[in-house]
This record gives structure tokens, sequence and C-alpha cells, in this order.
């Protein structure tokens, strides 16, 4: 097994790839793994390691043909699943628009470590760990459910890491800027702005929000099944008691 470089000609532009070579059931195999000045050398050195060590554990040769769905076929039983579970399934909607074109001709059993290690490394070049972060977990959710009605029976995800993120950094508008941010916004938008900035509540609580959840008497909004499964009771200030008596006349 060893690494390589070779030289591809792709519409008329020569460019350097790096290449694995691997021995296969008793075949010599190589592999592209990414253009030199994307993919590191380091980078493709480790995915030559990864592959060697699945194949001394036998992964690759015991591969069997299974009666299992491709990606792209599950991703669609996945997606029905997640619209009658989930408040969030449009946020998968969107990842799946990306792991589908890397992951759709696969059958669930044929996704390695090795194939998902590549994928974060390319990926890395153009978006942010925290935005891999939020493709891997997807992944592992689906492969999770894919198991439990035994399509499958790995998660390869189990044997991939995902990075390390930075802390978010907080940060507080002035008031010039909350200002400038709600005149500069649509006129349909400005009420969920200043209900967001004077009461703290989460994009979702304020979209499902109802009028029967606002007290205007009392001086209170109740919040219904938020986040942490607590109901709690935020005050009206007068700037937010303006707002919404406007939006109800």
């Amino acid at each position: 097994m060893g690494l390589f470089k070779r030289t591809r000609n792709l519409n008329g532009k020569k460019s350097e790839y790096w290449y694995i070579d691997y021995f296969l059931n008793g075949k010599r195999k190589w592999e592209s793994v990414g253009r030199v000045g994307i993919v590191t050398k380091s980078d493709a050195k480790s995915l030559l390691k990864l592959q060697h060590s699945e194949i001394l554990q036998g992964k690759l040769q015991t591969r069997k043909k299974k009666v299992v769905p491709n990606f792209s076929d599950f991703s669609q039983e996945y997606l029905k699943y997640a619209k009658n579970n989930k408040r969030s399934w449009d946020r998968d909607a969107c990842a799946l628009r990306v792991l589908e074109p890397r992951f759709g001709k696969y059958n669930l059993d044929e996704i390695t470590p090795f194939l998902i290690e590549k994928y974060k490394i390319e990926r890395k070049k153009t978006v942010s760990v925290r935005t891999i972060n939020i493709e891997l977990s997807l992944l592992r959710r689906m492969y999770n459910l894919a198991r439990s009605w035994d399509m499958c029976s790995n998660n390869p995800i189990n044997n991939v890491k995902f990075y390390q993120e930075q802390p978010p950094k907080e940060r507080i508008l002035s008031e010039k800027e909350e200002y400038d941010l709600i005149n500069s916004s649509p006129e349909h938008i400005k009420p969920i702005l200043i209900t967001a900035l004077n009461t703290g509540m989460r994009y979702g609580e304020i979209i499902n929000l109802k009028w029967e959840n606002i007290d205007f008497e009392s001086g209170y909004i109740h919040v219904k099944q938020s986040k942490t499964g607590i109901n709690r009771k935020i005050p009206i200030n007068d700037i937010l008691y303006k707002t919404l008596k406007k939006q109800k006349s």
C-alpha cells in the first residue's frame, strides 16, 4: 500500500491528484482521494491509514450485497419520518441537499468511515466545522433509524470523529444597532424582531405564538411547550405592548 501523485487532464486543465494504492481481495487497486493543494499530503496519508485499517478488519472483503436501499432512496423515507416527528425537519432537508449528491449512489452498507472522512476534508474547504458537524449528526440519526428499521447493521458514523467547535461568542446589539435592524427590515418582519429583542424568545416560540397565549391584562406572554419542556411567563414591556396591540387591531 502506498501514496502517489498523478496528473489528470480535466476540461483542458492539468491538475495533480493524490492517489492511494492498496490490495483488496488479492487485486491491486488505486483510488483518488483529492486534488493536491485542496487535500494535503497529511490528509492523504490519514485516508490511506484508515483504508488499511478497514482492510485489516475485514470490513471491505466481507462486504456482501444486501437488499438494502441506497442513500438517495432512504433519504426520501427519512424525510417522511422527519416531517411527522420533528419540528425542524426542514433543516434536515437542507442538509440532505448537500449529502445526497455525495452519497446518494451508495447503498447504506457501502458508506464507510473512509468515504465520510473524504467528505469532511473536502467540505471543510468551503464551510465551517459547525456546518459539517450538523451534517454528520444528520447522518448519525439516519443510520440509527435505518438500524431500528432493520435496513442495515452498522453505523459508520460511530467511527468518525466530529470536529471540535469553538464556543460561540456572545454578541449584544447596541440601541442604535437594534434601531437600524428594525427600521431596515420588511414590515411583516418587524413585529417578530421587536418580540425577540424584548423577550429573548426563540424564533420557533415566536412563530408558534397565539393570541390566547398573550395576556394583555396581566402583562405576560405564556410560552407553551418551550424547548426545555417547561411552561414559562415572560413580561410584556411598553414597546412590545404597543407592537402586539397594533398587530391585533
